[in-house]
This record gives structure tokens, C-alpha cells and sequence, in this order.
């Protein structure tokens, strides 16, 4: 709640999204400022050849739609979907896909919280930096599980520096006071919260992955899984994931 606002206020007036506010911002810094992680993001989630014709890609948290877009122009194979809350970046991802003339990717709005059965089959997932500012951590890796057909993998990717990483969120909550600040508030953090190794371990490790590597390289923490193939749990609708024929055999972190 903001400070002077009382319960009422804020209940007649529901929290707004920095993302909303700062769209523009939070796009150039994800441009400009934000590693690009699609070399590492690829060799990870796809065999030496590259990925099977067909391949669905999702990208949760997707933002401006970076990773969605990168992985459909190199790989026309595949198709990636981008998941976002925010109608701002969703409309920015749209624009930068039809900028890139790309048939093979596509954004909707969705809640990492509980992910849409109309994804359809899912491959493999990439997550970055999601878990910054996201609540109820666990329940979206228990997603990213869910979603994932049964072989399937995901890659995350989360920063280690606690002063770098506070600093796009630090100027988005500077900006969102002019020219006015909402009654309801935001609902996102004041500050990123960093993940420490330990953490980082746990959280990632909270499902029965078949297979998790993690690996550290200063600036960022990153995590490969891969989904058992015997596994077959129902979805919310109680149907089973459909398998992917001839599934890559390999993880690799670059």
C-alpha cells in the first residue's frame, strides 16, 4: 500500500504495473543493459543439429518478446510463444515479430501462476530474470514443470549482483511517480530480491526433474532441467502431455 493511501482506496483502486507505466524503459534496458543469453539458451535446450522441425519454444515472462524472437529468426523450425501480464510489453513483442517478419512466433497474455492449456504442446521453456520480482516462486517453477511435455526442457537464467540488478527496477519506480502516482499503487516490489546460490538450488530443485545442471559465471546463475520422459502428468484438465518423437538426448550449459 502507499504511503497517506488507506484499505479502502486501495480496494476500490487495484494495484497498476511498473510494466504498464514503464514499458519503453524496461525495453530498452532489456535491449541494451541485459545480457543476451540466446547462444547459451540454444545449446542447452537443443541437440548439436539444432531443434526438430516443429519445436514449440515458450518464453514466460517474455517482456519485449527478446528470447520469443531471437529463437524463431535463428530457427525457423521451430515456434516460439512469448507469456507476458503486461499488455504494454506484449505490444511491443507484437511490434518487434512484425518487424522481424516472423510467422513463427506469437505472444498472449498469461499469469506464470497458472499457465493456459491453449499452449498447447510445450518442448521447452526459457525463463529470465522472471524471478526477481515474481511472488510465489515455487508455484511458477511447479508451471514450468506442469507445462513441459514429458523429455521436455527448460533454461533459466537469473543475476547474481545485487546492486546491477536493482537498478532497472530502482529508475522504473522513479519514473512511475510523474506525472502522477496511482491510488492502488504497484503491485511489484520496491526492490529485486537476488536469489543466493543456495536458493537459487532449491528453487529450481523443488520438482522431480530427471535432470538439473546448475552453473555460475559471476554475473549470472542459470539452471538446465529436463523433464523425466516417463513422465506423464495430467494437466489441469486431466490430460496427459503428448510426447515429442526423437527428443534431443543431450543438456549442455555453454
Amino acid at each position: 500500500m502507499e504511503p497517506g493511501a488507506s484499505e479502502a482506496e486501495c480496494l476500490r483502486h487495484p494495484p497498476e504495473s511498473l510494466f504498464e507505466r514503464c514499458a519503453w524503459f524496461y525495453a530498452l534496458c532489456r535491449e541494451y543493459l541485459f545480457r543476451d543469453h540466446t547462444p547459451e539458451i540454444a545449446a542447452s535446450l537443443f541437440a548439436a543439429e539444432g531443434p526438430e522441425p516443429g519445436t514449440h519454444v515458450v518464453e514466460i515472462g517474455c517482456g519485449p518478446g527478446f528470447y520469443a524472437c531471437r529463437l524463431a529468426q535463428e530457427f525457423p523450425q521451430i515456434r516460439t510463444t512469448g507469456v507476458d501480464l503486461s499488455e504494454a510489453l506484449l505490444a511491443r513483442a507484437k511490434r518487434r515479430a512484425a518487424r522481424r517478419r516472423l510467422g513463427n512466433c506469437e505472444f498472449r497474455r498469461g499469469d506464470a501462476h497458472q499457465l493456459s492449456a491453449a499452449l498447447g504442446r510445450v518442448d521447452a521453456v526459457v525463463v529470465s530474470r522472471l524471478f526477481l520480482i515474481v511472488p510465489e516462486r515455487e508455484s511458477v517453477v511447479r508451471e514450468i514443470f506442469r507445462i513441459l511435455r514429458p523429455g521436455g526442457r527448460c533454461f533459466i537464467a537469473e543475476p547474481t549482483s545485487g546492486f546491477r540488478t536493482r537498478i532497472p527496477l530502482g529508475c522504473m519506480w522513479l519514473l512511475s511517480k510523474f506525472p502522477y502516482t496511482p491510488a492502488g499503487g504497484y503491485r511489484e516490489p520496491r526492490q529485486a530480491e537476488v536469489l543466493s546460490r543456495a536458493d537459487f538450488a532449491a528453487l529450481v530443485g523443488s520438482q522431480p526433474w530427471d535432470e538439473l545442471a546448475l552453473e555460475y559465471d559471476g554475473w549470472y546463475q542459470y539452471a538446465v532441467c529436463r523433464k523425466s520422459k516417463a513422465a506423464a502428468l495430467p494437466d489441469r484438465a486431466g490430460v496427459a502431455a503428448p510426447q515429442l518423437a526423437n527428443p534431443a538426448e543431450s543438456l549442455r550449459v555453454a
